[in-house]
């Protein structure tokens, strides 16, 4: 391809523009026409005909036409354009386009169209539109679902309105002054509230601190009379609670009780994220305390994201929650839950993925049941197209030959894996070295004759710590039945 020019590059195909024209999904790139053949958005011709120019190469916009002198050759504008002045008129397509996505998102939230409408019916001294546009505004609230945050302040906005726009010579009760304070309080609370699991989730893994202050009195007010019907505080108390308490687990069956029973006043992604928290506390108890409970947790939570869709990114399952989800599952020991699982999804992982993630995990799935054959089977289908896959399908081999009695070919695919993990310039370096660990002390087990106790107590003493080494507790298994 042509190398651009600095001022064409700056103007269209540096990131600004071209990155966002690469972002729409087709529709919306066909909408972003229409908006620009709009006079009331655009009124310069050059700036559609130079989008028009642009779209013929979407959706990845890599073409030797977008050359500086192939778009001067080829787009025929009203005026004449030169290196500077097509500069300046990506310029401008670039700010038109940023103003259709801001009228796009406006399009999309109905509440916020009748709340700029109300506003101005009053200024326009139209006062039956403008109690028409209130009434439709308040219909929001009996409509929908949600409950989130978003929610109580968009309530704090309406009654706000109602009060700036109404008599203001009341001096009786006023409805819109007791509904706009209790929706302010609900807002703030679950913010906070919010912000404060996400400290707290920070605080557990990191060295570092932050400065939160009257999370304790917030959470004395979350256990009041007038949040019972704010589902956010419900919600994100339980859970800073839990949080805040790690050595108390039982807490945890509270937090996930209220994310579940409110699992539809959240938007998807905050319903995700109230997940993932909880994930984050079971992996926390499982690797801090090896608190086996919390495996089937992590697994049970992992099926309501799955029930929810909240697991897939766009429509695809990611190969490594695949993965994951199937190791969980046979740990726990619900292997037909596995087996439904694999196949089920199996057309859901990406599809440069889809045969080997399946023949790895089928593997898998075989070897825990002890179908040693078939995990073979299995495992011959796999192709090693990406090196931490890699190992992973060599472990299992590993586990195979060894479970199988296979001696004289464990030793030899052990020093093969040796040789491959030597020569590799890929894999992440302390990864490497654990799995040279696990190569260097199986090959060493694999030496040691069955009756030599001496030597296999050895072994077990001197096996390193869980994060020096692959699949320790796997080699301690195998020792210590040895051992018996």
């Amino acid at each position: 391809m042509c190398e651009l020019s600095e001022n064409f590059k700056q103007a269209v195909t540096d990131s600004k523009l071209i990155t966002l024209l690469r972002a729409l999904a087709p529709r919306q790139l066909s909408r972003l026409g229409d908006f620009l053949r709009s006079p009331y958005f655009n009124k310069n011709r050059d700036c559609l005909l130079l989008f028009e120019y642009l779209q013929k190469y979407a959706p990845h916009f890599a073409h030797d036409h977008l050359t500086r002198e192939k778009v001067l050759e080829k787009l025929v504008l009203e005026k004449p354009a030169d290196d500077k002045s097509l500069a300046q008129l990506g310029r401008k397509l670039l700010t038109l386009a940023e103003k259709f996505l801001a009228v796009e998102a406006f399009l999309d939230d109905p509440w916020e169209q009748q709340m700029l409408a109300a506003r101005q019916f009053h200024v326009l001294n139209l006062p039956k539109h403008h109690q028409v546009a209130q009434a439709e505004a308040d219909a929001f609230f009996e409509n929908t679902d949600l409950r989130d945050a978003g929610f109580f302040l968009k309530k704090l906005l309406t009654e706000k309105m109602a009060l700036e726009q109404g008599d203001a010579h009341q001096i009786d009760y006023n409805r819109h002054l007791q509904l706009a304070v209790d929706a302010l309080d609900a807002y703030y609370v679950a913010e906070k509230l919010r912000y404060a699991c996400h400290i707290l989730n920070h605080e557990a893994v990191l060295n570092i601190r932050y400065a939160s202050a009257h999370i304790e009195d917030i959470l004395r007010w979350a256990e009041g009379p007038d949040f019972e019907n704010a589902p956010p505080v419900q919600v994100y108390s339980r859970i800073a609670l839990l949080l805040k308490n790690p050595e108390e687990p039982a807490r945890f069956e509270q937090a996930r009780q209220a994310v579940v029973q409110h699992e539809r006043a959240f938007p998807a992604d905050e319903l995700r994220q109230a997940y993932t928290l909880l994930l984050n506390y079971c992996t926390h108890r499982i690797n801090r305390h090896n608190d086996e409970r919390f495996w089937a947790e992590y697994l049970e939570i992992n099926k309501l994201l799955l029930k929810n869709r909240l697991i897939f990114d766009g429509a695809v399952l990611p190969p490594w929650r695949y993965t994951n989800l199937v190791n969980v599952g046979l740990k726990v020991g619900q292997t037909d839950w596995v087996w439904d699982f694999l196949h089920n999804h199996r057309k859901q992982l990406p599809p440069e993925y889809t045969d080997n993630v399946f023949r790895y995990n089928l593997a898998q799935y075989h070897y825990h049941q002890k179908n040693y054959d078939s995990a073979q089977r299995a495992l011959a289908q796999v192709e090693f197209t990406n090196v931490v896959f890699n190992i992973t399908a060599r472990s299992l081999l590993i586990k195979i030959y060894w479970e199988t009695g296979q001696s004289e070919l464990l030793l030899a695919y052990l020093e093969a894996t040796r040789i491959f993990l030597h020569r590799n310039r890929l894999l992440d370096a302390g990864r490497k070295r654990q799995m040279q660990k696990f190569v260097e002390i199986t090959t060493k087990l694999a030496r040691t004759a069955a009756f030599d106790k001496d030597r296999l107590r050895a072994l077990l003493d001197q096996l390193p710590a869980v994060q020096e080494m692959l699949h320790r507790d796997w080699l301690a298994a195998q020792i210590r039945l040895l051992l018996k």
